[in-house]
């Protein structure tokens, strides 16, 4: 299996202005994301997960460092190459509702990538809007609502289902289950194990508690101060964990048992 995202000698700095001190968000991780698989990053929060997620995704723009996507630098991207990336590669983020504007409806925002990113007719973006929400299992009837009109299981749902809209390659799922209730976190887990298989999707997921990234994920990186500490396939770290963070963490995770559908 080859690899997908490779991330070599990543730093990401954060200065403050008050005082013009500099924190490491990310110090100096490498690591390689294979092609159709599940790469969790775990570990608690601050230690650098969602800077990751945010740097691959060009939200965050490291000091040093390269990320190569499909062989290719994101950080040295043509413009063409910049353009076409988001459609590659999108991100699911912890709150849905912040993500989304609330004065706008449903229909409209999982609209929105597809009319800055595409060139599709009316008719046909009208039909990938209504696939995409079965896929997420939801249907048209949410498009004329607003963001309120939703619990939070679903709202994390549209996120999904905006994330999916391009139909990319690579998933980006900061935290996506951690503000959400057990029972709607075993069904919004066990809906990504499906779109994975569905669509063949390769997934970074980010998550503090192993307990879900143990259910999901094939490999796992922990992650403490900025730094990569452990890697391993899943039943590895979890069987014969190498640091005594890790072993903390596992200790420390309440249990949540998942039920297949």
């Amino acid at each position: 299996m080859d690899n997908i995202l490779e991330i070599q000698n990543l730093i990401v700095e954060y200065k403050s202005n008050k005082n013009n001190s500099s924190l490491l968000a990310v110090n100096d991780v490498s690591l390689n994301i294979k092609r159709g698989e599940i790469y969790a990053l775990a570990g608690e929060s601050g230690c650098g997960k969602s800077t990751m997620a945010k740097t691959i995704t060009k939200l965050v723009q490291p000091k040093s460092g390269k990320i190569l996507y499909e062989g290719k630098n994101i950080l040295t991207h043509t413009k063409e190459e910049a353009k076409m990336y988001p459609s590659q590669v999108q991100m699911v983020f912890q709150n849905p509702y912040s993500s989304f504007n609330p004065k706008m409806k449903i229909g409209d925002i999982l609209k929105e990538p597809l009319d800055i990113n595409t060139s599709y007719s009316k008719n046909a973006k009208k039909s990938i809007i209504r696939d995409t929400l079965n896929d997420v299992g939801l249907t048209d009837k949410v498009l004329e609502l607003y963001p309120h009109e939703f619990s939070g299981g679903q709202r994390q749902r549209i996120a999904i289902a905006r994330a999916l809209i391009l139909n990319p390659q690579f998933l980006v799922a900061d935290e996506p289950v951690s503000a959400l209730d057990a029972s709607i976190q075993a069904q919004i887990i066990n809906l990504m194990k499906d779109l994975k298989k569905q669509r063949d999707l390769t997934i970074l997921f980010i998550s503090h508690d192993l307990n879900v990234v143990r259910y999901l994920a094939d490999r796992v990186g922990v992650m403490y101060f900025g730094k990569l500490i452990e890697e391993n396939d899943t039943i590895s770290i979890f069987n014969f964990p190498k640091k005594d963070y890790t072993k903390t963490l596992l200790e420390s995770s309440p249990k949540l048992v998942v039920t297949e559908q």
